[in-house]
């Protein structure tokens, strides 16, 4: 049974385990290293751990096991709160290719755009990562730029593109 709804802090267990695999499987996706995330105690976790309207994630369970997932943030200041991001978006290996991504992007989308203020959504993606590029773009994302080398991984530099969703 797949079941798509906001994390709550009592389903941080299982953030923490999938963000650890992807971490590990797909480190130049991430601007967070393994190592970094697993030196976090339980309680930093927790504390850091978006629980607000404009300041969340969407997860996807099947049979209580998390296997996909999506942040949504509202930028803070005046004159960029008409943005909201999606970030860290990841789904496990055996659950790809099976619609579960563009499900949960629309999720987060959906639940940001609830946001009044919230004009459009941006997000950024590894410029080799063609899968993800054809997602976002089949979603509505259009790419407005590209930073070069902005993520290394043991001496592996990777562009990064940065992606443009208009709401109004």
């Amino acid at each position: 049974m797949l079941e798509i709804k906001k994390l709550t802090s009592k389903d941080l267990p299982e953030f923490i385990r999938l963000r650890s695999e992807g971490l590990q499987l797909s480190p130049e996706a991430f601007g967070e290293s393994l190592v970094e995330y697993t030196k976090k105690s339980f309680e930093e976790h927790l504390h850091n751990f978006p629980k607000t309207f404009d300041n969340f994630i969407i997860g996807a369970f099947e049979n209580e096991t998390l296997v996909g997932v999506a942040g949504f943030f509202q930028k803070r200041s005046e004159k960029m709160k008409h943005k909201g991001a999606i970030w860290g978006m990841y789904v496990t290996p055996s659950s790809r290719g099976k619609g579960l991504g563009k499900k949960i992007l629309n999720t987060a989308i959906e639940q940001g755009i609830l946001i009044d203020e919230i004009l459009q959504v941006e997000l950024a993606v590894i410029s080799t990562n063609l899968a993800a590029r054809k997602l976002y773009e089949s979603v509505g994302f259009e790419s407005f730029g590209t930073e070069k080398r902005a993520i290394c991984v043991e001496g592996v530099f990777y562009d990064e593109e940065h992606m443009v969703k208009v709401i109004k």
